[in-house]
């Protein structure tokens, strides 16, 4: 079921992409590589901090997670986690904001034949790579019911380990390296 919404929701990103044109998506491309570099840049920092708001769940000893979490020091990478998440989403939300008011962009001649085409191609792009982001987020949750749907959809798995350079420089970021 997953695989499904996941599916649904990337076929919607391409038409809203369409609809909003290459500039204006491109604006919003821009402000997730921007959210990005700077959740890659403070989730350190952020993730010390937020150790002191936010409280590490505690597991019963027979749950599948607790296999995972004596596997390498879980408690870092969930904070490190967190604190990206935040980071990006907060920063994310700020640029979409600012991109929102470039809104008469997309009223301009310019590359109208392709506009709306490279557009939702931009704006596929754009929700695949968030979708990768949450996804990674959700694959730290140490919730059994969120493992198991992730789990199951092979779309999800798909975009989390198959994804080019991301895949591979998450895993490093949160779980070879984290804070």
């Amino acid at each position: 079921m997953l695989s499904v919404i996941l599916l649904f929701i990337l076929l919607c990103s391409f038409f809203i992409g369409k609809r909003r044109g290459l500039i204006l998506q491109l604006v919003h491309l821009l402000g997730f590589v921007a959210a990005f570099f700077v959740a890659y840049k403070y989730y350190a920092p952020v993730a010390t901090y937020i150790r002191l708001w936010i409280p590490y769940p505690q597991f019963s000893p027979d749950s599948p997670v607790t296999m995972l979490i004596e596997a390498f020091n879980f408690e870092n990478v969930y904070y490190s986690g967190i604190a990206f998440a935040l980071l990006f989403i907060g920063t994310k939300i700020l640029l979409h904001i600012v991109g929102s008011m470039l809104d008469f962009l997309t009223h301009l001649p310019i590359l109208r034949s392709v506009n709306g085409w490279l557009g939702g191609i931009l704006g596929f792009v754009e929700v695949y790579l968030i979708m990768f982001v949450l996804l990674y987020v959700g694959a730290l949750l140490p919730i059994e019911t969120v493992q198991t749907h992730l789990n199951q959809s092979l779309v999800a798995q798909f975009i989390m380990n198959h994804t080019p350079f991301l895949s591979e420089f998450i895993r490093n970021l949160w779980i070879n390296n984290p804070m």
